[in-house]
């Protein structure tokens, strides 16, 4: 990257020190310029060079070398504080209150085209970013809004009528209401992934809106959201494929109604193992609520059962038996006995992962046998 630094400028003096010969005047080549060749050259091509950059490096330092390289590089920024927690150099920046939608405004002013943006436990912005519009026309596609405990639902509402183009939007452990969902789905409509994990104050009202008003929704997270039942999913789209409703006090109809669509792919309806003493005989998954997700997700490849201790027999019976395209099963803590282990051998021929754990009802010439009929699989 220096190397192209310091050829630009050799670029420019050069053609600072160029001159026309008298004798030569007619020679084509002799030719006086004060131009460098990067200016000469169209924001698409230089994008196009931008793009074919290999390291983050390189893409973070070519703003140092020119200012059509700055503007080049703000235009490519895509992503703002958007990163995974997992990732070994995610570190969450520290604001004060004060100085934090100074420094959003800016940031929101330079980069243009930003797609991801992460807000995840920074102060309230809403204030200064109305005043500064930054948000109108945005085309912001992902939005993290994790632990962000101080915005009301009509400061959501606005921030969510700023994002038109929503696609995919975190709002773990938020305190938004249904009125916050009817908004969500009045504004952003193009929603594919929704995750409401702890979200203590919504209900199966605000499921029903959201399901009925965003159509191209393919994952919803609900976990740990207390108030709700499942009834909310009563005739969701069949492109409605990842639920994730663990730790929720579902009901036999709230069951029927996640399944409703047909189109469910993968499914987690695991309570929190510290908590289910509170939740027998309240939204515990049992043998009926079993059968009902084998019969009603004939699509269904992954499911989460761990710690569901209600399980029977013919629970594991109706999974063998009608679960054919089933790919990942996990039933740690469940009481999976030798029938239910073979049958699940003998009817879930795709299974390449089975995780056991240790608190079966297995005897170990049960799980020898599944480890020679199906070499790799359990674990």
């Amino acid at each position: 990257m220096m190397n192209l630094a310091s050829n630009d400028k050799d670029v420019e003096a050069q053609g600072e020190n160029a001159t026309v010969d008298d004798n030569e005047d007619d020679s084509p080549c002799k030719i006086s310029t004060t131009s460098s060749y990067i200016a000469n050259l169209p924001d698409d091509c230089l994008n196009r060079i931008f793009k074919c950059l290999e390291t983050k490096d390189d893409r973070k330092s070519i703003g140092l070398t020119c200012r059509q390289w700055l503007h080049i590089q703000n235009d490519n920024h895509e992503s703002l504080w958007y990163r995974h927690p997992n990732d070994p150099d995610y570190i969450l920046p520290k604001f004060s209150p004060e100085i934090f939608p100074k420094v959003l405004c800016k940031l929101l002013t330079r980069f243009q085209n930003l797609k991801c943006l992460s807000l995840r436990g920074h102060p309230e912005i809403t204030d200064l970013v109305t005043l500064q519009s930054q948000f109108c026309r945005s085309i912001i596609q992902n939005l993290c809004l994790d632990l962000c405990l101080e915005y009301s639902d009509t400061e959501l509402s606005l921030m969510f009528s700023w994002l038109p183009r929503l696609t995919l939007i975190s709002l773990k452990f938020c305190h938004v209401t249904d009125e916050g969902l009817y908004a969500l789905a009045e504004c952003c409509s193009s929603l594919q992934t929704v995750n409401l994990s702890y979200c203590q104050s919504i209900t199966d009202s605000g499921i029903s809106f959201l399901l009925q008003n965003c159509h191209e929704l393919d994952s919803l997270s609900i976990r740990s959201c207390s108030s709700v039942t499942g009834i909310g999913f009563l005739g969701c789209a069949q492109n409605l494929t990842h639920v994730d409703a663990g730790d929720c006090k579902l009901k036999p109809e709230g069951i029927e109604a996640i399944v409703s669509g047909g189109g469910i792919e993968c499914l987690n309806v695991s309570p929190a193992y510290r908590n289910f003493a509170k939740v027998i005989g309240e939204g515990c998954i049992n043998t009926e609520a079993v059968m009902t997700i084998s019969k009603g997700c004939p699509l269904l490849k992954e499911l989460n059962l761990a710690n569901c201790k209600m399980v029977e027999l013919e629970g594991w019976l109706a999974i063998g038996r009608n679960c054919k395209n089933l790919e990942l099963l996990t039933v740690c803590g469940c009481k999976l006995c030798d029938l239910g282990l073979q049958a699940l051998c003998n009817g879930c021929n795709k299974l390449c992962m089975l995780y056991v754990g240790y608190d079966n009802c297995c005897s170990s010439s049960a799980l020898e046998f599944f480890k020679c009929e199906r070499p790799y699989v359990i674990w």
